[in-house]
């Protein structure tokens, strides 16, 4: 048992601490729901639906951004821009593919453009995110900022706050 506490500790854990969606164009999409939900003490999870009114969506800007919540970089790498619709044809970008690979099983977006349909992300799991990053982000309090730009006109922000230990 000792001996397992001891990697636990060297590994460390993930937790959700908020997700945030924000629209800046409720013309163009809505949220139907951005939640986390604990379903008890050992099972977290993360979900969020958007409702698209203009589609489809033939191009998307995507700019993801990993910080301490202490307003420090991690490494400059983490930030991240690039062309959606190219990432999802090559996925030629590592940071971008990691972050996606997190995600992808959870979710709609698992097809280059056009996208006519809504972006559903449902029930990521803790345990699932906890392994896939505990032996590659440090221990902190973290923000993952990803905006989404469609069109040429910024329409989101998806905001992760997470701490791993």
């Amino acid at each position: 048992m000792q001996m397992f506490d001891l990697f636990n500790q060297i590994r460390g854990l993930f937790e959700f601490n908020n997700v945030r969606c924000i629209v800046r164009d409720k013309k163009f999409m809505e949220y139907d729901y951005c939640f986390l939900k604990s379903v008890n003490r050992t099972y977290k999870y993360m979900s969020l639906k958007t409702k698209i009114h203009r589609l489809p969506i033939e191009d998307c800007v995507t700019m993801v951004q990993i910080r301490l919540r202490e307003n420090r970089r991690i490494l400059y790498n983490f930030d991240v821009k690039l062309d959606g619709c190219k990432f999802l044809r090559d996925r030629s970008n590592v940071v971008a593919n990691w972050l996606y690979q997190i995600f992808e099983p959870f979710s709609n977006m698992n097809h280059t453009c056009p996208y006519n349909h809504d972006i559903v992300l449902e029930k990521v799991p803790v345990q699932y995110v906890n392994k896939l990053i505990q032996t590659v982000i440090p221990d902190g309090r973290y923000y993952i900022n990803s905006t989404w730009i469609v069109g040429g006109v910024t329409r989101t922000d998806f905001l992760i706050y997470f701490t791993k230990a």
